[in-house]
């Protein structure tokens, strides 16, 4: 990239993906294709967009930080998030967190168990006790509240085998009819 690079502020950092706004003065569309460029080319980028109308830059990738060392190589950054961090930031935190706990469960039990299976294995057990100990009255949390929730994070955990679906494919709202 020549030493001109565009000048951008970096609005969005998340886990897996940031965002940068180019300054209007630097958005043409051969000037953002050469960031788009640069950027595909850096090493931990896995998708890179660029938008000459708003000026956004985005990129995708696996390591946060390979990609913030990507939009300096592509970009001049003039301002950070003003030690904000994104609403986003204590949600990919959250997931990191629940990703590594996920790691460790499966290599203390050489990857026969993971949270995708306990946490929903853990709600149907805990409703069936609770059916077990209190019958089919409604107590301070009823048996079919717990098994609901079994149910549930299991299909959300589990989405391709969710009810009505293809493998893998999600699902998406009907179209207009016609």
């Amino acid at each position: 990239m020549p030493p001109d690079r565009p000048t951008a502020r970096l609005e969005h950092v998340g886990h897996q993906r940031l965002r940068a706004r180019v300054a209007r003065a630097h958005r043409s569309r051969p000037a953002l294709e050469r960031v788009r460029e640069v950027l595909a080319a850096q090493p931990g980028v896995t998708h890179a967009e660029v938008n000459s109308s708003t000026g956004s830059v985005l990129v995708h990738g696996i390591d946060r930080r390979k990609l913030e060392a990507a939009m300096n190589e592509a970009l001049t950054l003039v301002e950070a998030l003003r030690g904000v961090e994104s609403p986003e930031a204590g949600v990919d935190h959250v997931v990191g967190l629940v990703q590594t706990a996920d790691q460790r469960l499966k290599e203390a039990t050489g990857g026969r168990v993971s949270l995708r299976w306990f946490v929903p294995t853990a709600f149907i057990a805990a409703g069936i006790r609770q059916l077990l100990l209190q019958g089919f009255t409604i107590g301070t949390v009823p048996w079919y509240v717990l098994l609901y929730y079994g149910v549930d994070s299991f299909i959300k955990l589990f989405p391709e085998h969710a009810p009505g679906q293809d493998a893998g494919t999600p699902s998406s709202p009907p179209g207009p009819a016609g």
